[in-house]
């Protein structure tokens, strides 16, 4: 697993460090490990789902539906058809 830190996973994603603090109070992102300095540390499984939250929002959907489809994501009993009435809701 890659460590990035804030300014790295931003640039990495091309949003604003503030974006990534957003989501995280928002609930779409975990809170993220950090370094005894208290730095935040990210991985490769953080910049896919910013990436999918962004792909997502430029899709139309809002954050919560955004969070509902992680939710879904992450789900091992969620089916394509759960995903799929969810976006045509």
């Amino acid at each position: 697993m890659r460590g990035y830190t804030i300014g790295t996973m931003a640039a990495a994603c091309a949003v604003r460090r503030d974006t990534i603090r957003y989501y995280e109070r928002f609930g779409l992102m975990p809170r993220p490990e950090r370094t005894t300095s208290g730095y935040r540390i990210y991985g490769d499984q953080d910049v896919e789902r910013v990436n999918f939250i962004k792909t997502a929002q430029s899709l139309g959907f809002t954050l919560t539906e955004i969070g509902s489809l992680l939710s879904i994501r992450g789900s091992a009993s969620a089916s394509a058809a759960d995903v799929a009435r969810l976006t045509e809701e």
